[in-house]
């Protein structure tokens, strides 16, 4: 949805806005107010508009240190400033905190549509559009929590392949990169989980500041799968693996039996036992087998069978990969005929 926040502690102003702005900002669904910057800052973090119109002088916090916050977190958003003749040095102050245009008070609604009339005309060409870019955040968040790190890396890409495509250059990249950490943690938070960030090192290399990001990401799925507490977990995932090494064992079998998905299953194994869980199966299956083999009545390609493989050929690869010797040579160092 296209928002547009006003902020004034005015009541006259900011009804009288919203009525030349409903006039002619037909590309705008939805037009929100605010009376301070405080109150501003907490209606940006729910939803974030594509523009803000801010008057200068408010209780609680001023325009200029709203636009200063907003340019921080939200580089993306434009921003107008209110001002009356006696403003106007603040309002040029404001340029620095990416302040593109001010609006002289009083105003007219000519005034305002050729204003907007210009935005909208300079959202066109903008990087990313607000709305993509918080659709492209909500995914990350999505992946992060369902522990997907391969999601987190396509949709990273997808970010990067598409400001390549625009021909962005490396800082407008950067500003859109620091944007991104604050608000992914936000929206963690709003889900009960305050991962810890390092600071991220100043640079003026776009693939330098981008692999930092994707390792802050990386971290964090590290730390929301350990702080599920996966012990006790994984150890009922190796009992109920121990009892069903025989059968056709797949990752996704023994995710549906712990009620998990098997991403969040693979991460955690890892992080819990250090190997992975191809590596423990793999390992007990080939215990079972030297056990077999070393019981003359068993031959070895059913041996290949009883352990849960599918073939032979396959079975003979595992075993000489962990033991060094091929399932016969085997059978002979213990010599079994």
């Amino acid at each position: 949805m296209k928002q547009i926040l006003i902020v004034d502690d005015e009541p006259l102003i900011l009804k009288g806005m919203v009525i030349m702005l409903k006039q002619h900002s037909h590309k705008f669904d939805s037009i929100r107010t605010a009376s301070n910057g405080v109150k501003a800052l907490q209606m940006i973090e729910e939803s974030m508009p594509q523009l803000l119109f801010t008057d200068i002088r408010m209780p609680k916090m001023d325009g200029l240190e709203l636009c200063k916050q907003v340019n921080e977190k939200y580089p993306l958003i434009q921003k107008v400033i209110i001002s009356g003749y006696g403003d106007f040095e603040y309002a040029q102050a404001g340029m620095s905190y990416g302040v593109k245009e001010y609006l002289l008070k009083p105003f007219t609604p000519v005034k305002i549509h050729d204003l907007l009339t210009k935005l909208i005309a300079q959202s066109g060409h903008a990087i990313l559009s607000i709305s993509k870019y918080e659709d492209w955040i909500e995914k990350i968040v999505e992946a992060i929590w369902t522990l997907r790190i391969d999601e987190v890396e396509a949709h990273l890409e997808e970010l990067r392949l598409y400001c390549m495509s625009a021909s962005t250059s490396d800082t407008e990249f950067i500003q859109l990169l620091q944007d991104c950490l604050p608000m992914i943690k936000k929206r963690l938070s709003l889900r009960s989980f305050q991962p810890k960030t390092e600071e991220m090192t100043d640079t003026t290399d776009m693939m330098a500041y981008f692999l930092q990001l994707q390792e802050q990401i990386m971290k964090m799925i590290d730390e929301l799968a350990l702080q599920r507490g996966g012990q006790d977990l994984m150890q009922k995932a190796k009992i109920y693996m121990d009892a069903n090494i025989t059968n056709s064992l797949s990752l996704e079998d023994v995710a549906e039996y712990l009620g998990i998905t098997p991403p969040y299953l693979s991460l955690l194994f890892k992080k819990v036992f250090k190997e992975t869980f191809v590596q423990y199966r793999i390992t007990k299956r080939i215990e079972l087998a030297k056990r077999m083999l070393e019981m003359p009545h068993y031959r070895t390609n059913d041996i290949a069978y009883e352990i849960g493989y599918e073939n032979y050929p396959h079975f003979s690869r595992m075993f000489k990969k962990v033991t060094g010797l091929s399932p016969l040579e085997y059978r002979h160092m213990m010599g079994i005929k």
